[in-house]
């Protein structure tokens, strides 16, 4: 009796034994298979800084074991084209989407040459060509001022002779990069989406279409250091309004002088401005039967 009992042990133990090696020898024939499949990975050939645009030279696409490769990391060198590393990616480490400024939402630093500066100027409906300008056209800057030589104060007031208004070409040939919050990138990265047939690209286009219709109140210009710093003037003591140019005539440059009120209509006396309503028909509203004005 004894015997059988430990005969049938002895089976329950080998039983044990196989499933237990049949179970081992399946989680490493699976971690072989994992580490047999080989995946392509987009790795940095270089250093990489943060806030540096990427190209193809900085790349490069090797196989590793799929087992090591890391979630959301980019398997194609031209999905990474024109794109910004937001931190520091070492040589030799694995590039991930989470590592990158999405295309559509590049800084605006990266447009402004070297050297060069981008100012907002505000505009209105009028003095931004009916808001029908868009990055990467050029306009000329004009600028509107009252001049006049102060003489002295009189009721707490400075009193000024020799007033007047004064239009001048300040800039010609002024590239724009941004409408409100949309710059040229970005736009380009739209109209691509525009070109989509179907799908997420669609709705991106659609997005971009009814954000191009809605109003902006401002402009950013590429200019020179010194010239930024004649229109954050020109702002203040002053009207700027932008004459949009042709693309034909980009890069012509015109010597046009100050505009006055007397060089415009060509009179020996100044042009008083315009009021809501002249002597002539305050007097006349005053008069009997004058309701009528």
């Amino acid at each position: 009796m004894r015997s059988k009992m430990a005969m049938w042990v002895s089976a329950g133990l080998a039983l044990l034994a196989t499933v237990l090696m049949f179970v081992y020898m399946s989680g490493r024939e699976t971690e072989l298979l994992q580490l047999g499949a080989m995946k392509d990975v987009v790795v940095a050939s270089q250093d990489i800084l943060a806030n540096t645009v990427i190209d193809e030279s900085m790349l490069q696409r090797i196989q590793i074991p799929a087992k090591y490769m890391q979630p959301q990391a980019i398997s194609e060198p031209r999905d990474l084209r024109g794109r910004v590393a937001v931190v520091p990616v070492p040589k030799g480490g694995q590039i991930l989407n989470t590592f990158l400024e999405d295309e559509g939402r590049q800084a605006l630093a990266y447009e402004v040459p070297v050297g060069r500066r981008a100012v907002s100027i505000g505009v209105t409906a009028v003095s931004g060509v009916g808001g029908l300008v868009r990055p990467g056209n050029f306009v000329d800057i004009m600028g509107t001022f009252e001049l006049g030589r102060p003489v002295g104060y009189e009721g707490g007031r400075m009193k000024y002779a020799d007033e007047r208004t004064e239009t001048q070409v300040l800039m010609q040939n002024v590239q724009i990069v941004a409408i409100g919050r949309e710059h040229r990138r970005e736009r380009q990265a739209q109209q691509a989406a525009a070109g989509a047939p179907m799908g997420i690209g669609a709705e991106v286009a659609a997005q971009s279409q009814a954000q191009n219709q809605q109003p902006f109140d401002n402009v950013t210009v590429i200019v020179s250091a010194r010239d930024a710093q004649a229109l954050v003037l020109a702002q203040e003591v002053g009207t700027l309004t932008l004459a949009l140019r042709s693309n034909l005539d980009t890069g012509q440059i015109q010597d046009l002088g100050p505009l006055d009120p007397l060089s415009l209509l060509k009179v020996p006396i100044p042009v008083k401005p315009r009021s809501s309503s002249g002597p002539f028909f305050r007097e006349m509203r005053g008069a009997p039967g004058g309701a009528g004005f």
